[in-house]
């Protein structure tokens, strides 16, 4: 005589999310606003948000649309043969555009209009 046995799993689903507060700012800025020269421009974004915690704590993310909000890229990423990339401090997002190898002697492209959508995001921070 054979015994046999069948085990039976549940599955349980669990619908958890919590919200994590983020702030959206949208900044659009022409051509004349980059400063720098050759393979190097740079814009300053002044984002009075961005505050110490955001810094130490927070997490920034910079989108750039070249298409009148048809379309975002994410920064950092290399659009239109032209590298993007940027940093901050408390009050400020620094936009980079740079060629990307640069090669001395190269002047880059800025867009003629680029609208810079920066999120801001709380986190919970784990040591």
């Amino acid at each position: 005589a054979s015994l046999l046995t069948f085990n039976s799993c549940t599955k349980e689903y669990i619908d958890y999310y919590e919200t994590i507060p983020s702030k959206t700012m949208v900044y659009e800025r022409s051509t004349s606003s980059w400063q720098g020269s050759g393979n190097r421009k740079f814009i300053d974004l002044p984002v009075k948000e961005l505050t110490k915690y955001y810094l130490e704590q927070g997490i920034v993310t910079v989108a750039m649309s070249t298409d009148n909000e048809q379309s975002y890229q994410a920064i950092p990423g290399t659009i239109d043969a032209v590298s993007f990339s940027y940093d901050y401090v408390v009050g400020s997002v620094r936009i980079y555009a740079e060629d990307p190898i640069m090669e001395a002697g190269i002047n880059i492209t800025v867009p003629n209009n680029a609208v810079f959508k920066i999120s801001l995001t709380e986190a919970d921070f784990v040591q």
